[in-house]
């Protein structure tokens, strides 16, 4: 099936993987030689077209888990492809290779001009905006190869972590992990633009699992389900502390068996930075994707409760609020020079004192909008088309310790680490459970408290929102997310503060 607006994919693998053993690692780390395939597809494209654009990708991805009682996990994957997108009298048209050979390049340029012919006049046409050329490299600050530390290196941690955690006896599972990716991404386009990047990723997880036969606690670090990533070497595994803090995650899940319950009624909370984090995403970032606000996107979660006469014009939360599309800070999940179309990395007010003032878009989105371009065109690899999807997306800092902030609470209740999460599929209303809580009276942490839940509607949430802790409480947190169909990961990161919340709904889930 074709349309003007939504390309068509026509891959020779939907998987997205190449033979492991027909590649070894590094075949495009040489711009030179990724450039020469570049401009042979461009020219198999033809110069009849509308526009073009070519990704040559090589990704390599390790994750290895060790889990109680169960034999080590260890995988890796590597794939290499290319992608050509064309635009035909307003008809998009994709299609995708594994890289084996001269021919795949070739094939997946015509078959790509083939799909686009087919699809003219079945929809409204597309018209991108010009724009120039723009050619450079990016690459991420490594000071140790994740790739280059030992299996004994990693194994060693991973086992400290699972001894540290299951001390307690009623620690029934312990699960600790490390991951990472590295990228070689070239683009080309029939605008002159000529790109190349090298991208690195690094992470480690840890979750502990109390049972004592009445009920099942978990704690997890540094950030619940994933754990954190980086774009950076081993050094952000390291300097996680993750030994640092393999004992106290097992401890807290096991206190966490005969804490009360916590209560429900309306309360004001202090959130902490790794469940803002959360927050930001599903109910900002998603929201804020130009392709759900025009309903493009639908999957996973719906579109957006805005519209685009909201941009500059919305109240979407307190003056305390500023959020911000940043990919260009460093070491982060999701930074990059350029996005998936060739567009640069920039820095993008999303909501400033509390209103919306931009979106998160690919130039397609953009231009039948309105709005400005954001660089927020991304995709999973070479064999998929680029969707909106969040960058670093982060929650501006305001000032103070959280000390200070929770003694602006006074009393109420301070909250953090995700353990469930639920939001309607216009991101409008959605309910959160934390890991951990701490009754709060006169600025003071009391009682640890379990099963903490609150929930709200987004705007109103964010209106609510007295005050944001400083810079020196900011964390950010690198995530993987789902969307689109076929299904594509997103890697990206949210930065946050602790942020104090008035007068919320508790115990609602």
């Amino acid at each position: 099936m074709t349309q003007s607006t939504t390309p068509t994919t026509a891959h020779g693998d939907p998987t997205g993987r190449s033979n492991p053993e027909a590649h070894a690692w590094g075949e495009m780390a040489d711009d030179a030689g990724a450039a020469r395939i570049l401009e042979q597809a461009l020219s198999a494209v033809g110069a009849d077209v509308d526009f073009a654009d070519v990704r040559l990708i090589e990704a390599e991805e390790l994750r290895l888990y060790h889990r109680l009682g169960a034999d080590p996990d260890e995988r890796i994957e590597h794939n290499l492809g290319i992608g050509v997108r064309v635009l035909v009298d307003g008809a998009w048209g994709f299609a995708s290779r594994p890289l084996n050979g001269d021919a795949d390049v070739v094939a997946a340029a015509r078959r790509a001009v083939a799909v686009a012919r087919a699809g003219v006049g079945l929809g409204p046409p597309v018209r991108l905006p010009t724009r120039p050329g723009t050619s450079g490299n990016h690459r991420t600050t490594v000071l140790t190869d994740p790739f280059l530390v030992s299996d004994a290196r990693r194994h060693a941690l991973l086992a400290e972590l699972l001894a540290g955690m299951s001390g307690p006896s009623v620690v029934r599972d312990a699960q600790a992990g490390v991951n990472a990716k590295r990228q070689h991404r070239h683009y080309a386009d029939t605008e002159g633009s000529r790109q190349h990047q090298h991208l690195v990723e690094s992470g480690a997880m840890m979750v502990a699992t109390a049972a004592d036969g009445h009920d099942v606690q978990r704690r997890s670090f540094p950030n619940s389900f994933h754990g954190n990533t980086g774009g950076a070497g081993w050094e952000f595994v390291l300097g996680l502390d993750m030994p640092g803090n393999a004992v106290r995650v097992g401890e807290e899940a096991v206190a966490l068996l005969t804490a009360p319950v916590a209560p429900a009624g309306t309360a004001d909370l202090v959130i902490g930075a790794q469940q803002v984090s959360l927050q930001i995403h599903e109910s900002c970032g998603h929201a804020l994707e130009l392709d759900r606000i025009l309903g493009d996107e639908q999957n996973f979660a719906g579109t957006s409760f805005l519209s685009v006469a909201d941009v500059g014009r919305f109240r979407y939360g307190s003056p305390a609020v500023n959020i911000t599309s940043d990919p260009t800070v460093p070491g982060t999940r999701g930074t990059f020079g350029f996005d998936d179309e060739g567009t640069p990395a920039i820095r993008t007010p999303l909501i400033s004192e509390g209103i919306v003032k931009n979106t998160l878009s690919s130039r397609d989105s953009a231009a039948r909008a309105g709005l400005p371009v954001t660089g927020a065109a991304r995709s999973d690899g070479w064999a998929y088309l680029p969707v909106c999807f969040s960058t670093h997306v982060h929650l501006e800092p305001g000032e103070g310790s959280l000390d200070e902030l929770l003694d602006r609470l006074g009393d109420g209740y301070y909250l953090d680490d995700n353990r469930s999460w639920s939001i309607d599929d216009r991101r409008l209303n959605f309910q959160f459970g934390s890991e951990i809580a701490y009754e709060v009276r006169r600025g003071r942490r009391g009682r640890l408290l379990k099963n903490f839940s609150y929930g709200g509607v987004t705007p109103q949430f964010w209106g609510a929102v007295e005050a944001v802790a400083g810079p020196e409480e900011v964390r950010n947190f690198g995530y993987p997310c789902g969307k689109g169909e076929p299904k594509q990961w997103g890697f990206l990161s949210h930065g946050a503060a602790p942020m104090l919340v008035r007068q919320q709904r508790i115990g609602v889930a």
